[in-house]
């Protein structure tokens, strides 16, 4: 990691306060250098001490020689030993600037880099120049930044990828002394860590006999407890592979300098007896006792810095013990009594326990299968076994009975990977507290009360960890609580610096496992009393309390290099502890981060977990993490890349509350008084696209509705931000006095109960910033707000015209940019956000869209509703006469296309939504809204052109698919072009122009057919249609496609120019047939005209059948099916339409002399209402009589049952039998043409029940003093006579035609039920109308029980059939006397059967 400096020369161990080096001359020899002219000062180390160290040379790894500084032992003089005794002097040091956005804790300089309620990680601001140099040179080499967007897979450097070999490092931290401790190959550095100065006085050391290999394990170093003589530590050193040994007795004199010269073996010494291939792997310090050293063959060998009398020497011997059978060891090896098998394990970890005694230690071992031995070793390297106990089946046994998760995990990959001892002497109430056994409170040397960090592997990168209490006493044993450990599963990396390490500080609440990217905090607390917990204690298992990760970023030199812990400091604990250089009043752990520098993870309140609401993690907790310290690049921690504990719903709704928390900066990590407003909010907008794109990155299920909130509250920190930028524009445009805009107008004005007031009392006297900082949420109100201040200026004139204009724009700005803003934002970030911007919120989950609500789009059309009144008022005056700034008024002008569109997409965009509610209340203004939309937007956009924005118009139209709009204004356009070139005064050039104008709109058109098809088609040819009348839809240029003959086919009521374009321009006769009687038969109301249209229809048809049959010979001569079908109909119609003709021409001559159209109706109810006016009880069937006449009075097409009614009611003049037949015959006749099934039957029975009742056959039955002569004379006279007469002459011709019914089978129709006429009908008039047919038929029972009518029918009857028979019988006989004479017997048959009718008539 560092570069050695060539220059200097070797030496024994040497020690300095800095680096600094006096000019010396270039030479490549081994010359003696000139001794210095003054002493050495004590100055920290910079940057600028280490200049003049050089680059390693780039030579192959094997054979690279790692060289020490070295200086002749002649030219260096003692160091400061005049201030060896005294205390050592602060130098003061300038602090690093602090970074903008960097968060500091406070007093100490450190800047956090994340915090929740349980625990804070913070930087520490000291750091020794030289490290903080190369760990930003590193930082230099990689553009990835961890909690950023791209992922890692993005990153130049691979993840894990160790570092090189000559950037090696670890170290340590001494938490009692204040220092940490940092091991290069060829440097050891030591600093205050907490100190509060950015550079700190720093003790540089170079190291002996340095590595020869650069892959060879670094140096091992621990701080030595400061001598009598000092108040600063001391430190040894031990070289691994050649065992070389170096001791500073105090780091800030570096040792006395002559008494190394003098006594060169006290300070420095090598390790005797070291077997071939054996390093040294760790150093224990067991001080008051010395250390022990650990080697890589097990052994285990202790080590001496001082003598009896407490001077520096060193003293290495092998421990021995009567256990082991070793051979060449003094005592053997901790492998031997660990066990010499690879069954056993390789040696984890060596622990001294805390110490009791002065000059006594008990140290504790462990391999990584689970066996445990523990020693007491006294100074000078005595030392007593006292346990010697394999674990690993009760481990095994125990974990995978506590925690399910580890049962089907393979036993052979259980392992011990760390281990450390519980702290002693706590106080009650953390005794109370913890899960952990009664051992808690023993203190004797006997017991050892350790906590163990063990795995299962279930794959190469995957392990399940878990924390377990063991109580060892000689060779008794207990496993006690298990505490698994769910936050965290990735294995060891086998490159790592440092092992995994366990740290449980005092007060034993909290343990502290520390990989070499992450650290694991777990609390060691019982959970709150409850049913759960208590049966999870039963069975050894620790319930879910708090836990949580910290990891560091991915990154190949970021790394823990070392580590320890700080405990809260507890008065007259332990006698080193009162030297502690940081007091606390938690536990911390303080990590050395390659490439970063010292962290601190320090607990918050330790007491709290304690408590019956100890500190949990929560979603939201986590949240907060990711979004507001993830989003720094500089951040050593990463947020993304581990799955929550917690449900989709749980992590959305703690979304919504923080986003929300964002908005009203209601978070105590955003400042509420920020110096810069503008880069406030855009922190904020940062902080929100992090919770989305954090949120993204765990891969959270998060349903619509979260989704949307989430983008509604970044969109308003986005038109929120715009608005500010938006208010300095106006402020600065407005005239110095006159700074009050709308934006500031609208936040006064805005109730109080829709914002938060400002307190001036504390400070709060700017209504504005305040409300951008705490009312952004309510967004909505503000917006729709702006109206409601030009309103209340306006009424209220609270300001002059100019004012009034300048507030107008303004608000118009407001409303256009902020839902455009808005709009625009949704459109960039809908993918981030996982919704469809198009298709808009749905659902009655999903709260109302903040840009639509009916505030926002009420307020907004009345604005633009305000701006056309403004406009229409001052906006057509000359610039002489206007009273107002013209320009604004013109600017005013230009916004209305787009307030226009942001009022259409307003409502539209809250009628999606409406229409999705399951409210009833939202539907029913949603259904309010879709009336009001397809009139406004027609209206709006058409509007646009009284201001000449033809070309807006157009282009709204097209964004908002308004096709009848489109196709107004195109027209209109077109019409005003025209028009333009025939005004009077246009000269010939600019008429010209007009008309090319026009011609371009009408190619523009034709375009639009293409593009938009039957969308824009038929409305602009009903716009033609209106503007110039049928030739202009006939004679449209630029439709290629036919969409004037598909448009005319689709609107029936365009059936008479439709049938015209069929035969004009179609050439289709066959179509025209078809919508001429289709048009006649449907849709027409004059009788006239129908008769026309059906004849036409008809001609047309024969026209088109008269064709086909010319194209093609071999088809036969009658009609196809179809066509006869529709001949058949139209014959019928136009049947009815002769009987309607005959009937109206009876009425003629009764109505000649009126003299308008009330008087031929009351001339026509006068004398044929005769009849129907003297019935009783009959008043409804009055009304529907003066119905029908009215309708027949004015030509209409009468329908079937009408003109029944009609010819059934009417009084007509007795010889009208001669002129248009008899009047129930021609009802019967339109009852066959005109009805079909039930309707025809029921029709045909009134018909006969009124003719059966228009006589009286009473007087009929009557037949006393009556000869036969006289009876068939009145008998002849009925009309039920006449009816049937003409019914039976009716068969001769049709056989079919059989629709005679005697008077009993008519009775009760339409009695019950009316015909379909009267459906709608209200229901008085319709039992009016019932009480009348009721009224007929009992008029009909009456002669039927009281005249015999029944029997007089079949009377009747027989006597129509005699007479029809009697007159084709005399027919017959004169045909045949003609036949004689001419010689052809054709003209008497044509003239049979209407004579038949006429003799019947009078022959009685």
């Amino acid at each position: 990691m560092f570069e050695p400096n060539q220059q200097d020369q070797g030496g024994p161990a040497k020690g300095t306060r800095s680096s600094r080096r006096r000019a010396r001359p270039s030479s490549n020899t081994d010359a003696t250098v000139q001794a210095p002219k003054a002493k050495r000062q004590r100055v920290p180390l910079h940057e600028t001490t280490v200049a003049n160290t050089e680059s390693l040379p780039d030579t192959d790894t094997e054979l690279y020689e790692v060289k020490s500084d070295k200086l002749a032992l002649l030219d260096i003089k003692r160091d400061g030993i005049e201030n060896l005794g005294g205390p050592r002097k602060e130098l003061s040091v300038r602090s690093k600037k602090q970074r903008a956005g960097e968060r500091t804790a406070k007093g100490d300089g450190s800047v956090v880099l994340t915090t929740n309620n349980a625990y804070t990680v913070s930087k520490l601001p000291a750091l020794p120049d030289r490290l903080r140099a190369d760990a930003q040179s590193k930082l230099s080499q990689h553009s990835y930044h961890p909690n950023a967007l791209p992922p890692l897979d993005q990153l130049l450097v691979e993840p894990g990828v160790p570092n090189k070999s000559q950037d090696r490092q670890h170290g340590a931290v001494y938490s009692a002394s204040g220092y940490a401790l940092s091991l290069t190959h060829t440097h050891a550095f030591v600093w205050p860590y907490a100190s509060t100065a950015a550079s700190p006085e720093t003790f540089t050391f170079g190291l002996p006999y340095p590595s020869k290999n650069p892959t060879d394990p670094l140096p091992l170093g621990s701080l030595v407890s400061p001598s009598a003589s000092s108040d600063e530590p001391g430190l040894v050193v031990v070289m691994p592979m050649s065992g070389k040994i170096a001791y500073w007795e105090s780091i800030s004199s570096a040792a006395t300098l002559d008494f190394i010269r003098q006594q060169r073996h006290g300070v420095e010494d090598t390790i005797p007896g070291m077997f071939s291939g054996e390093h040294v792997v760790q150093i224990v310090n067991a001080e008051s006792a010395g250390f022990v050293l650990v080697f890589s063959s097990g052994r285990l060998a202790y080590l001496s810095v001082r003598d009896m009398h407490g001077r520096p020497t060193i003293s290495v011997q092998f421990l021995r013990s009567s256990l082991t059978n070793a051979v060449g060891g003094l005592l053997g090896s901790i492998r031997q009594v660990l066990g010499s098998t690879s069954a056993h394990g390789d040696v984890v970890a060596v622990r001294a326990s805390h110490p009791t005694r002065v000059g006594e230690r008990v140290i504790v071992g462990a391999t990584t299968k689970g066996k445990l031995n523990v020693w007491r070793i006294h100074r000078g390297g005595h030392h007593d076994i006292l346990s010697d106990i394999d674990l690993r089946s009760e481990l095994i046994h125990q974990i995978q009975e506590a925690d399910p998760a580890s049962a089907g995990l393979p036993e052979e990959s259980f392992e011990i990977v760390d281990f450390t001892c519980v702290p002693r002497g706590l106080d009650n109430k953390y005794v109370e507290a913890s899960r952990l056994s009664e051992a808690l409170v023993h203190d004797e040397d006997s017991v050892q009360h350790l906590l163990l960090l063990t795995s299962f592997s279930s794959s190469k990168d995957q392990s399940h960890y878990a924390l377990v209490e063991v109580v060892l006493s000689g060779q008794n044993k207990k496993v006690g609580a298990v505490r698994p450990l769910t936050s965290y599963n990735s294995s060891v990396r086998s490159n790592a610096p440092e092992r995994p390490k366990l740290y449980l500080p005092r007060p034993a609440m909290v343990a502290f496992v520390v990989f070499d990217r992450a650290v694991v905090i777990a609390s060691m607390a019982a959970p709150p009393d409850s049913p759960e917990s208590q049966l999870q204690e039963d069975s050894h298992i620790i319930p879910a309390t708090f836990e949580d990760v910290v990891d560091l970023r991915d990154e190949g030199n970021v790394q823990i290099v070392g580590s320890g812990t700080e405990e809260p400091t507890t008065n007259g604990h332990f006698p080193d502890e009162l030297r502690s250089r940081h007091r606390t009043k938690n536990p911390a752990a303080v990590l050395l981060v390659q490439g970063v520098g010292t962290v601190r993870v320090a607990i918050s309140e330790v007491d709290r977990f304690t408590t019956e609401k100890p500190p949990t993690i929560s979603a939201k907790s986590k949240l907060e993490q990711a979004v507001f310290f993830g989003i720094k690049n500089d951040n050593p921690l990463v947020f993304q890349g581990r799955s929550l504990p917690f449900t989709p719903q749980e992590i959305g709704n703690a979304a919504i509350e923080l986003s929300h928390e964002i908005v009203a900066s209601k978070t105590p990590f955003i400042p509420n008084v920020p110096a810069s407003l503008e880069n406030n909010m855009r922190t904020r907008v940062a902080y929100l696209e992090r919770l989305i794109s954090y949120l993204n990155t765990l891969r959270v299920d998060l349903d619509a509705r979260t989704r949307w909130v989430l983008l509604y509250d970044s969109e308003k920190m986005a038109v929120a931000t715009w608005l500010w930028r938006k208010n300095e524009q106006f402020i600065a445009e407005r005239p110095k006095g006159d700074k009050q805009n709308v934006i500031s107008e609208t936040v006064v004005y805005i109730n109080e109960n829709q914002k938060t007031e400002p307190n001036p009392a504390v400070g709060e006297v700017d209504p504005v910033r305040h409300w951008f900082i705490n009312d952004v949420w309510r967004l909505e109100i503000f917006v729709a707000w702006a109206y409601q201040i030009i309103k209340y200026a306006y009424t209220e004139r609270l300001t002059d015209e100019n004012g009034i204009n300048r507030l107008v724009l303004e608000a118009a700005i407001v409303n256009k940019g902020a839902l455009q803003e808005a709009e625009q934002h949704r459109l960039r970030n809908a993918r981030l956000y996982g919704v469809n911007p198009r298709k808009g919120p749905e659902g009655n989950a999903i709260p109302e869209p903040w840009t639509a609500t009916s505030f926002i789009f009420s307020n907004l059309k009345r604005l633009i509703e305000f701006c056309y009144e403004w406009l229409d008022n001052y906006y057509f005056l000359s610039p002489e006469k206007a009273s107002v700034d013209v320009k604004i008024l013109k600017s005013i002008r230009d916004m209305l296309p787009a307030l226009t569109s942001r009022y259409i997409t307003a409502l539209n965009e809250y009628i999606s939504w409406a229409e999705k509610s399951s409210d009833s209340h939202t539907q029913e203004l949603g259904k309010t809204c879709i009336q009001e939309y397809g009139k406004n937007v027609y209206e709006k956009i058409l509007r646009l052109k009284d201001y000449d924005l033809w070309d807006e118009a157009i282009a709204l139209a097209q964004e908002h698919e308004a096709y009848a709009a489109l196709a107004d204004v195109m027209v209109q356009h077109i019409l005003t072009l025209e028009e333009s070139a025939l005004a009077p005064g246009t000269s010939a050039t600019k008429a010209e122009e007009c008309r090319a104008k026009a011609e371009e709109r009408k190619r523009q058109m034709g375009g639009y057919f293409n593009q938009y098809q039957e969308r824009f088609a038929f409305p602009a040819y009903e716009a033609l249609l209106d503007a110039s009348g049928v030739q202009a839809v006939l004679e449209f240029p630029y439709d290629n496609e036919g969409y004037a003959t598909k448009f005319l086919r689709s609107r029936p009521e365009l059936a008479k120019i439709s049938w015209i374009n069929d035969v004009e321009r179609e050439k289709d006769i066959d179509r025209a047939a078809e919508t001429l009687i289709t048009l006649g038969l449907t849709r027409e109301k004059q009788v006239w005209s129908k008769k026309i249209e059906l004849s036409l229809g008809k001609l047309a048809l024969l026209a088109d059948e008269a064709d086909q049959h010319s194209s093609d010979r071999e088809m036969s001569n009658g009609f196809s099916d179809s066509k006869a079908a529709k001949l058949e109909k139209v014959d019928q119609a136009l049947e009815i339409i002769t009987i309607q003709n005959n009937l109206y021409s009876q009425i003629r001559p009764t109505i000649e002399e009126a003299v308008d159209e009330r008087a031929e109706f009351e001339l026509a109810m006068k004398f044929h209402g005769a009849w129907i006016n003297g019935q009783k009880k009959q008043k409804a069937l009055q009304t529907v009589f003066e119905d029908g006449m009215e309708r027949l009075l004015k030509h209409e097409a009468l329908q079937p049952l009408t003109l029944i009614d009609l010819l059934t009611l009417v009084y007509l003049d007795p010889k009208h039998f001669e002129a248009i037949g008899d009047q129930f015959y021609l009802a019967l006749k339109v009852a066959k043409h005109g009805l079909k099934g039930e309707e025809r039957s029921n029709a045909e029975r009134l018909i006969w029940r009124r003719c059966l009742i228009r006589d009286d056959w009473k007087q009929v039955n009557i037949t006393n003093l009556k000869d036969d002569q006289h009876q068939l004379q009145v008998l002849g006279e009925t009309a039920l006579y006449r009816t049937l007469f003409v019914v039976v002459d009716e068969q001769h011709s049709d056989d079919a035609f059989r629709p005679c019914i005697k008077p009993s089978d008519v009775l009760g129709v339409y009695t019950d039920n009316l015909d379909r006429r009267f459906d709608k009908m209200d229901d008085s008039f319709r039992n009016k109308l019932m009480e009348a047919m009721k009224a007929e038929d009992a008029k009909l029972k009456t002669y039927i029980d009281k005249a015999r009518l029944d029997e007089w029918y079949k009377t009747t009857l027989e006597a129509a059939e005699n007479t029809v028979a009697l007159v084709y019988g005399r027919m017959t006989a004169k045909k045949a006397a003609a036949a004689a004479i001419n010689g052809s017997t054709r003209a008497p048959l044509e003239a049979a059967s209407a004579g038949a009718v006429s003799e019947g008539s009078s022959f009685w």
